[in-house]
């Protein structure tokens, strides 16, 4: 049996756009502003160590004195040339008063004369004291203020910008089917195509 009836389909075609969400972010780079304080160090009253040298004690033993040393000196030193020359004064008078022994004046004079302990030789060539030392040390006030630094941001909001996506479609081609009547010529008796014509109408 042949086939009287060839249906085709012809199926839909489109076309799909599709964009992306986005989210958009709006930044400025933040800026600063730096206050710098430097560090400082002063420094006062600086004094290097000093050494002070007396040597007085040993010149004043080499006889290299002030004046005021001096007089002192001088006074204590005629004080016992005094009694001792009183003293050698009184014992020439007992000596003199014993002449009746055959002892005669200058028999006494020429005693005292020959008497090497009546006489000193002083002859001084090192200083018998020795020198003062005195020192102070030395002296440094240091003041350090440390330094600073102080930062200032500035620092603006970020902006954000949302965009949606979307999706378009675009038909290229509509679906269709096509029923192609491949048999012979068809007769209907005339009250049948009434009847097909009726039907036909009311549809």
């Amino acid at each position: 049996m042949e086939q009287l009836l060839r249906i085709t389909s012809t199926p839909i075609k489109y076309e799909l756009e599709v964009e992306h969400p986005k989210l958009e972010i709006k930044r400025e780079n933040p800026s600063a502003t730096v206050d710098t304080k430097p560090a400082k160090l002063t420094i006062t009253n600086m004094k290097d160590t000093s050494v002070n040298i007396s040597t007085y004690q040993a010149r004043k033993s080499l006889g290299i004195m002030d004046s005021a040393d001096f007089t002192a000196q001088n006074a204590a030193e005629s004080q016992q040339a005094l009694t001792k020359q009183i003293g050698e004064y009184v014992q020439i008078g007992n000596q003199t008063s014993q002449i009746q022994d055959g002892v005669t004046v200058g028999d006494i004079y020429r005693s005292k004369m020959l008497d090497s302990t009546s006489y000193q030789l002083y002859t001084a060539y090192l200083p018998s004291g020795g020198a003062d030392l005195t020192w102070n040390p030395a002296q440094l006030d240091m003041n350090y203020q440390p330094g600073d630094v102080s930062v200032d941001w500035d620092v603006s909001a970020n902006e954000f910008n949302f965009i949606p996506g979307s999706i378009r479609m675009k038909v290229t081609q509509l679906a269709s089917v096509n029923i192609e009547y491949l048999g012979g010529p068809l007769y209907f008796p005339p009250s049948a195509m009434q009847k097909f014509n009726m039907e036909s109408s009311d549809e």
